[in-house]
């Protein structure tokens, strides 16, 4: 009597366990950051590279390598969008000099009116800052343009990941925004003599 006991128990634990596993709530996917809905800039190159000079890394209150995309990622993937290699020499060179997401704790209220208040418990900011080169063919400078841009959201400390995960890509989205403005706007100045 004893062992069937035993096995009614653990069939019923093999059971409850793989109805939890199935009956989780779906993973909602974040959109892919895109620039295809810009127009492409042609250039007078023939080849375009990317040259990262950024210091960020997992170190410290840096936090990039958290988000579904880093500030990073979005800067190489606005260069293979918005950037295109229209010419039979020369190169374009795009340096990131920086590319980073930095957390900062912010300070809670404590004791009985921590209990019932909804503080914001981290600061984010996200940094980028560009530098382009156009080279002719016999890689004499012909020109370059520069551009940064920041953002920055605090949240609350009762942020599920998957919000704190849209916030973040809703932050470098827009950052990324702001540096296109700006970028284009310098390359048009400076580069594409408009």
């Amino acid at each position: 009597m004893f062992a069937w006991k035993k096995i009614i128990i653990g069939a019923f634990c093999c059971v409850t366990l793989s109805g939890c596993m199935q009956s989780g709530a779906p993973i909602a996917q974040l959109p892919d950051l895109t620039f295809k809905h810009l127009q492409p800039i042609a250039l007078d190159v023939r080849q375009i590279e990317i040259v990262d000079l950024s210091k960020t890394g997992m170190v410290g209150n840096h936090v990039e390598h958290l988000f579904p995309t880093s500030p990073k990622q979005a800067m190489n993937i606005w260069v293979r969008d918005r950037l295109s290699a229209n010419g039979s020499t020369g190169l374009a060179r795009l340096s990131i000099n920086d590319a980073s997401a930095i957390e900062e704790r912010l300070v809670k209220k404590t004791g009985l009116s921590g209990i019932f208040t909804n503080d914001q418990s981290e600061r984010y900011t996200t940094n980028i800052d560009v530098r382009l080169d156009i080279f002719d063919g016999e890689n004499n400078s012909k020109g370059y343009a520069l551009a940064k841009a920041n953002r920055y959201i605090t949240v609350p400390e009762n942020l599920s990941l998957l919000e704190r995960e849209k916030a973040w890509f809703e932050m470098v989205e827009k950052m990324m925004a702001d540096l296109d403005k700006a970028l284009v706007g310098n390359m048009n100045l400076k580069l594409l003599g408009k």
